[in-house]
């Protein structure tokens, strides 16, 4: 046997259920304005200020680019592997 119950909807029913309605759908549209604000604001006003205190603590001296490629060319020529070609077996 089923017990079959109809909902009655009255107009205070009706209008609690409109009100809840509107009070989730201004929750989630203030939760997603707030991140949007945090994610594109407030961390790229952070990232601006790192970056303006990185500034004032990277060398101001300019670097002379011809004595960094010799230097970076000694350095690979040093650390280059060499031919063993004329190397006297002590084995024989």
């Amino acid at each position: 046997m089923l017990i079959k119950k109809s909902i009655k909807l009255t107009t205070k029913k009706i209008s609690g259920l409109i009100t809840a309605a509107i009070i989730l759908v201004t929750l989630a549209a203030l939760i997603f304005i707030s991140s949007f604000l945090y994610k594109n604001f407030y961390q790229t006003i952070t990232q601006a200020k790192e970056i303006i205190i990185l500034r004032e603590k990277v060398a101001i001296n300019k670097v002379n680019l011809e004595k960094f490629n010799i230097i970076i060319d000694k350095l690979t020529k040093k650390t280059a592997p060499r031919e063993l070609g004329n190397v006297i077996s002590p084995f024989r």
